[in-house]
């Protein structure tokens, strides 16, 4: 089945629930990264939780979060577009020592209008490593609204992406306080990503855990592994450089290796692809 993430609204219409499937969106953007099975599992919360936050709280604006640390795996980033559409980066995708992510860590997160607009940036730190209660606490001093975020990659034993997915729960205006102890009570029955971990995929496992509330679904949306790199943007950059370099470009008729910092994907360009000096 395709990733996706589902809409619920309870009875009541005073929370929200967002589930994610993103099996096929991690697999694609940690092979991509080559990471090693650590940063595959953190990297793969980090993509899922920044979806979900993108689709939750700014569907139109363009989301990045980005885990900044003094341990040895260096800046994950996951850039997510309306859709979502989703990639990311890993600076040193298979460190060889430990921690991978050191004590001084955080998340940077910046939203700006596709369309153009001011860019919105917020720096919350993470608290033993938890990406999902870092994301929970953004939205909560920004938004000030009542909000739970977990997320959960689950590996086989060989390293490959098994199971991926999160839930974002949120209060809406005008729940009671019956409300709120009716979601904390399908909280406290079990762990979303304990579920997961156990076999439950993340639809299941939201079952398992809401099931008692009525839902009604308001919506579904594909989520996708999508780089927007291309020839053209790899051409303008190259286009970036000295008048030296470009007239030695056009003389020599070599090129320039232009590789893409999210995919990988390498671009030769000539000098046949710039425009007329």
């Amino acid at each position: 089945m395709n990733d996706h993430i589902k809409r619920w609204m309870t009875t009541e219409g005073t929370f929200r629930i967002l589930v994610a499937q993103s099996t096929a969106l991690v697999a694609e953007a940690t092979a991509r990264a080559a990471s090693s099975p650590a940063v595959t599992e953190l990297f793969g919360r980090l993509l899922t939780g920044t979806a979900l936050m993108q689709l939750a709280q700014s569907p139109i604006d363009r989301v990045q979060c980005a885990i900044d640390h003094d341990g040895s795996a260096g800046q994950l980033l996951a850039d997510v577009w309306p859709g979502p559409s989703v990639r990311g980066r890993v600076e040193t995708p298979c460190p060889t020592s430990e921690p991978i992510l050191g004590p001084a860590c955080t998340i940077h997160v910046s939203r700006q209008p596709c369309r153009g607009g001011g860019l919105f940036e917020s720096v919350v730190p993470i608290s033993g490593g938890s990406i999902g209660a870092a994301l929970q606490q953004f939205v909560m001093e920004s938004e000030q609204v009542l909000t739970f975020i977990s997320l959960v990659t689950v590996l086989t034993d060989e390293g490959e992406v098994e199971r991926a997915g999160g839930v974002f729960v949120q209060a809406l205006p005008g729940m009671e306080r019956e409300h709120l102890q009716a979601v904390t009570g399908c909280l406290e029955k079990a762990g979303f990503d304990d579920l997961v971990r156990a076999g439950d995929s993340p639809f299941d496992a939201a079952h398992s855990l809401f099931h008692t509330l009525g839902l009604h679904e308001t919506g579904t949306d594909p989520l996708v592994y999508q780089c927007r790199c291309s020839k053209e943007a790899a051409v303008n950059a190259v286009g970036m450089l000295s008048k030296d370099e470009l007239e030695a470009l056009r003389r020599d008729g070599g090129s320039e290796v232009v590789r893409c910092e999210f995919c990988g994907t390498v671009y030769d360009v000539v000098a046949a692809d710039l425009p007329d000096a």
